[in-house]
């Protein structure tokens, strides 16, 4: 017992380097065969000692194994005994192995031989990378046991040519080694899911055994780790069936036509450099092609990445593919895309259908029916950031297939995809939409849309009035364009971002998400400083209610009609009827009022004030020196008849002529700068995160400018209508009707104007 330890060190020893470098095995070099141990896995198998392999040898023959067996390589042999393998030729149909094509041997043969030697401990809880550091950063094998459940086998299919149709021109396609999967009990306790159910679920016609081992795929192993020269030999109760990929499964299956033919429109086939090195003299062409697909998981590769020395990746990572029959995608096109003025699924944009794909793939792991059925905080995500909400046992038992590259689940009947019940649905959905799913698809902002935690309000406008907007709509790149000097470019990911934000509101848990039809509301946006604005039954943002400040502005009323479309499981989405999109407020408004000479804007008398006290710069304001501000402007008439009766402190004998310049004497240059300042409340100074409003989470209290010994300004939010009034004084200045107690919101400011002078 003690030697064969020894020996069991040595081969992993021999075997260690290999599993790093890829070298080719050069034993005698390395290692001297003890006289005692058994001859080689050949000589092993031929001995009957352990039962009878005759079919499987010659089939190892036919298909050119035989010098490997008979020690040439160090390999680990998973045998079936002729009784498992007569009974497999019966069921394909063969009298006798000789009867089989010789590729077909090779492939079948080859997915028995394991690159390297396995002892049963190892193949229980593999470890690619040696042992691992634990949390005390002690040496522990049980890291992650037995989830490196993988291994490189001698089976592979020939290139295969493949119509490019990129060039329609025929290109040779390399295929890689399968690998063979080892389900330990460990792979099962790390997963923390039962091994029979889930095991069983995937191999009905096969049986749990590996309660204190393994199972081999689909077989069971009857006899562990029978020691020869040159490896290690595990006995099987079936021949194992070789594994294919999840898309020469759904390939294969003409009920998954449509779904081949949506996963192709992401898929390309590449040069692969390293294998036209390798590899294109022995077959006589110029390059050699892999098919590789962008943005969804590349399933027509038996390996998850292109490196044979990733080995942690190759022995671990799958795929998991929920794929829905045409039957089930034609009943999802007439329930969901048709009735949003989509004519066939060919018409359904690149965009819309990614997504649908994305809601059925889960890209980090190979799911069993025991991780589709967790719930809570464990319920698993789609790709599209999604809960899955699949019922493993209403997949057919034909329908569940276990494959190189992961797992297959085909659905006869799917629900709506869990992101297309979101706000973002009828994005997806309307054709006319298609303009604003662009600025999604670009935006980054996806999964904050399709989280069941959030509370949205979503205005979605057409294509039409993106056009209105001036920006244009290319299908081809699944972009938005816009004209600049530069001639038309596309949108940045910031911009697309900006007209996401502009067009929904994030709302708190358990606030209406309905926009109400009578009275006003203020909805701060996700665009920082910018709002909607709604009243009876109508609505608008900042930058268009901003529009009325100037006196040449042709829309009389900035509000447009919104109406109800679809109420969804996080929210509620509307449209509206405004010739346009919304976009963020960009203009400088310091700087308009700073400048302002023109007696027919709201804010020139106030800008007058100022010029008298000093607090005007060039263009800019010295408030504004100080950071973001609000301020409360009195109208014109209202400081008009306040100059008139010597009521601005340090400032007599005033008046205004026909142009609106004001003119009179400056009796205490201090005492006017002082009470211009006390106009000002700058928000870092106070701790401000809002802008005023009514309802806004500006609080009423006493809030103080950046100057020294200025007067507060005592701010009151009645729930109505907003009013101020100095520090000390009972003279009470309320926020003007005129404007709906909306704030004039900017990037770097807002005003509200009221109906006197403080």
């Amino acid at each position: 017992m003690k030697t064969a330890t020894l020996l069991q060190k040595m081969l992993w020893a021999l075997c260690f380097p290999l599993l790093v470098t890829g070298c080719e095995d050069k034993m005698d070099e390395h290692y001297k065969i003890p006289d005692w141990v058994a001859g080689s896995e050949w000589e092993v198998l031929s001995s009957g000692e352990h039962g009878n392999y005759s079919i499987f040898l010659e089939g190892a023959d036919i298909a050119g194994f035989t010098n490997m067996l008979k020690g040439r390589s160090i390999m680990t042999v998973m045998a079936p005994d002729d009784e498992a393998f007569q009974t497999y030729l019966s069921e394909k149909g063969y009298a006798s192995i000789k009867d089989m094509p010789v590729e077909e041997v090779k492939k079948l043969i080859g997915f028995h031989l394991m690159d390297y030697s396995y002892t049963k401990d190892m193949l229980v809880n593999f470890r690619p990378e040696g042992t691992s550091l634990g949390e005390d950063n002690s040496q522990t094998t049980d890291l992650d046991a037995g989830l490196y459940y993988k291994h490189r086998t001698r089976s592979q299919d020939e290139p295969t040519w493949e119509t490019n149709p990129a060039t329609n021109e025929d290109v040779l396609v390399y295929h890689r080694q399968r690998f063979l999967p080892v389900f330990s009990y460990q792979y099962f306790q790390t997963r923390k899911i039962d091994a029979q159910t889930n095991y069983e679920y995937f191999y009905p016609n096969s049986t749990w055994t590996g309660a204190d081992g393994f199972n081999v795929s689909n077989a069971s192993v009857k006899e562990y780790g029978i020691i020869a020269n040159n490896g290690y030999i595990y006995t099987l109760d079936r021949v194992l069936e070789p594994l294919e990929t999840i898309y020469t499964e759904l390939k294969a299956n003409p009920d998954f036509s449509t779904y081949v033919n949506l996963y192709n429109s992401f898929g390309s086939y590449t040069v692969n450099n390293e294998l036209t090195t390798d590899y294109a003299a022995s077959y006589g062409v110029d390059e050699i092609y892999q098919h590789t697909f962008t943005n969804v998981p590349n399933i027509a590769n038996e390996w998850p990445t292109d490196s044979e020395y990733s080995f942690s990746l190759l022995c671990s990572a799958a795929y998991t593919i929920f794929a829905p029959t045409n039957e089930a995608i034609e009943d999802f096109f007439e329930r969901f895309w048709k009735p949003g003025g989509y004519n066939s699924l060919d018409e359904v944009d690149k965009v819309a259908l990614s997504e649908f794909i994305y809601n059925y793939i889960y890209a980090g792991d190979m799911l069993f029916p025991s991780d589709l059925q967790a719930t809570g905080d464990d319920a698993l995500l789609s790709s599209a950031g999604t809960p899955l909400n699949i019922d493993p046992y209403s997949v057919a038992e034909d329908r569940r297939i276990m494959c190189v590259n992961g797992a297959l689940y085909g659905l006869d009947n799917i629900d709506t995809p869990a992101s297309f019940s979101t706000v973002v649905g009828p994005i997806f959905k309307n054709k006319t939409s298609l303009s604003f799913l662009y600025a999604l698809s670009g935006s980054g902002l996806f999964s904050n849309y399709v989280s069941d935690m959030g509370n949205y309000i979503m205005v979605i406008p057409t294509t039409d009035q993106f056009s209105d907007a001036g920006i244009y709509t290319v299908t081809s790149t699944q972009e938005l364009e816009q004209d600049t000097e530069d001639g038309r470019v596309a949108l940045t990911s910031s911009q697309k971002q900006d007209i996401m934000y502009m067009h929904s509101a994030s709302l708190a848990t358990g606030e209406s998400n309905e926009l109400p039809v009578t009275g006003s509301k203020v909805y701060p946006l996700q665009k920082s400083w910018n709002y909607w604005f709604v009243k009876d039954g109508k609505m608008t943002c900042s930058a268009l209610f901003n529009l009325q400040l100037n006196p040449q502005n042709t829309v009389s009323d900035p509000f447009a009609a919104f109406h109800k479309t679809e109420t969804t499981e996080n929210g509620t989405v509307y449209s509206f009827d405004y010739n346009g999109i919304f976009t963020a407020e960009s203009g400088d408004i310091v700087r308009d009022i700073a400048i302002c000479a023109d007696k027919n804007y709201i804010y020139h008398h106030f800008t007058q004030l100022l010029k008298q006290a000093g607090l005007i710069s060039g263009e800019d304001l010295v408030p504004s020196y100080y950071g973001r501000f609000i301020t409360f402007i009195p109208t014109n008439e209202a400081i008009e008849k306040a100059v008139a009766e010597n009521r601005i402190p340090g400032f007599e004998n005033g008046s205004f002529d026909a142009d609106g310049n004001l003119t009179g004497t400056v009796t205490d240059t201090q005492a006017l700068r002082d009470y211009m300042y006390s106009y000002f409340i700058t928000l870092g100074d106070n701790g401000i995160t809002s802008y005023p409003y009514v309802g806004s989470d500006m609080k009423s209290g006493t809030y103080y400018g950046h100057a020294e010994d200025v007067k507060g300004l005592i701010y009151t939010d009645d729930g109505e209508r907003l009013s101020v009034r100095l520090e000390g004084s009972d003279h009470e200045c309320h926020v003007v009707d005129d404007y709906d107690q909306f704030p004039f919101a900017f990037e770097d400011c807002c005003f509200h104007m009221i109906d006197d002078v403080l």
